[in-house]
């Protein structure tokens, strides 16, 4: 179902709503869900509008295809393709390099904030358990990948004040709640 098809359900709904609302209980369960209804028809709309303006069709599928050193050919499709490239990895194991360079990159739809941090953890956490020699490795490696995110989270989170930590928190619930009321 597309968007706009869930704005005609959501608009029938709405009416079902306002022809249940007693006009003599200013308390009635009714209002509230008319209002929500008109809230989340109102996002709705602004999110269609917007990716009209853009030229953005945010339904269609990418497709990437990954064309190996051999000739081999490799094809990812879905809503967002995600690429990691690593460098100086070769460099590191003979201690020449300190560190390991790597860069994404993606290519479809943003990931939605609310949805982001599963996406990519489970997207490493699949990788890593895939590409382990076994189970003891790929656990270990998936721990240290665990500290060395949790080392970065505390680095980033100590640079912000009170005020920026609480303003943060209060966006990123309403991004969740947009979300639960909106869908994923």
């Amino acid at each position: 179902m597309d968007k706009r098809a869930v704005i005609e359900r959501l608009e029938d709904l709405r009416e079902h709503c306002k022809s249940m609302i007693d006009k003599d209980d200013p308390a009635s369960i009714w209002w509230g869900d008319t209002e929500a209804l008109d809230e989340a028809i109102k996002a709705l709309s602004l999110d269609i509008n917007k990716n009209e303006k853009e030229g953005i069709n945010r339904m269609s599928k990418v497709k990437v295809l990954i064309e190996h050193e051999d000739g081999h050919k490799q094809e990812f499709n879905g809503d967002t393709v995600i690429c990691f490239t690593v460098s100086k990895a070769g460099e590191f194991l003979n201690g020449k390099a300190k560190i390991i360079e790597a860069q994404a990159s993606f290519i479809g739809r943003e990931i939605p904030d609310v949805i982001y941090a599963e996406t990519v953890g489970n997207l490493i956490a699949s990788l890593i358990e895939e590409s382990g020699k076994n189970a003891v490795s790929a656990s270990f490696n998936l721990h240290t990948v665990a500290q060395i995110l949790e080392a970065k989270s505390k680095k980033i989170r100590s640079g912000l004040t009170e005020q920026e930590k609480k303003d943060a928190f209060n966006q990123a619930m309403e991004e969740l709640l947009k979300a639960a009321v909106f869908g994923k």
